[in-house]
């Protein structure tokens, strides 16, 4: 290589040089710059649409902190009508209430003996996003049955 560039006049060797570059300088632009302004406008294009959507998530989180407020304006469920939910509720999953404790915070403890760990979950899940209840407190111990759990857990309705 060394020798072909040598043949050449020093004119013609800084011409070869000159052309060199630029076309280094090209296929630098071409395959480095290029795609970092495409993915930089890409990723801004993605921090608007994301922006957007948290724009409208704090909406409909304003939106629900208010309808909670009517609601409890409007009288939240009493502790007793808490108690009989829960009960019919867990009685759907095949569930037996061996305790049911309403205190004076408004929230209510069960306890639950040998209960099917699965069908406790989707018994939890369609409180805290049916029923719109919470589950501010949750204690399971396992049985020498695989699958059945024991629990305790504390209800309430979202304040």
């Amino acid at each position: 290589m060394k020798e072909w560039f040598e043949r050449f006049s020093l004119r013609e060797q800084l011409s070869l040089l000159i052309m060199a570059a630029a076309v280094l300088v090209y296929v630098l632009m071409l395959f480095v710059v290029l795609p970092l302004g495409q993915a930089r406008e890409e990723m801004a294009a993605r921090n608007a649409a994301t922006a957007a959507v948290l724009r409208q998530v704090d909406a409909m989180a304003t939106e629900i902190q208010s309808l909670r407020g009517e609601q409890s304006n409007s009288g939240a469920p009493s502790t007793a009508n808490l108690s009989a939910s829960l009960n019919q509720s867990a009685s759907r999953y095949l569930l037996r209430v061996s305790r049911l404790q309403p205190n004076s915070q408004g929230s209510v403890q069960l306890r639950f003996e040998s209960a099917p760990l699965d069908a406790l979950l989707r018994w939890i899940h369609e409180l805290e996003t049916l029923q719109g209840l919470r589950v501010d407190d949750l204690s399971l111990s396992q049985t020498s049955t695989a699958g059945v759990v024991s629990a305790t857990l504390r209800v309430a309705a979202f304040k």
